[in-house]
């Protein structure tokens, strides 16, 4: 899969503000016999992030395909962050919203690399 230019800026905000205690995998495939993948996972959270670009999100078809995708996953226990590629300009927001996820899912063992957003 060809990774957009917006995808690696998101993967370079969260590299700058690790979230440290958990591995990151990128492009995970996270169902046993469809071939979906999260755009970034947290595996041992069951944390993904889904960064939506312009096309086929914006189609009937496109939306139809998301809803079985994150339904599927909610049933298989994951928890999945959505954020428009178009806004990519509020990436530090994301990564605080992800860090706050994270401290919420693993309050006990989850080491944070910053203070939580007020």
């Amino acid at each position: 899969m060809s990774r957009s230019s917006k995808e690696e800026q998101f993967a370079a905000a969260l590299m700058a503000r690790p979230l440290r205690g958990v591995e990151m995998a990128r492009e995970y495939r996270f169902h046993p016999t469809r071939g979906w993948r999260f755009d970034f996972a947290w595996p041992a959270l069951n944390l993904a992030v889904e960064l939506d670009g312009r096309g086929r999100h914006q189609t009937v078809k496109g939306t139809r395909d998301d809803c079985e995708k994150l339904n599927a996953a909610v049933i298989l226990g994951w928890r999945v962050l959505r954020y428009p590629a178009t806004d990519i300009a509020n990436v530090d927001e994301w990564v605080s919203e992800i860090h706050a996820a994270m401290y919420a899912l693993r309050e006990d063992d989850y080491v944070q690399s910053e203070p939580l957003p007020t």
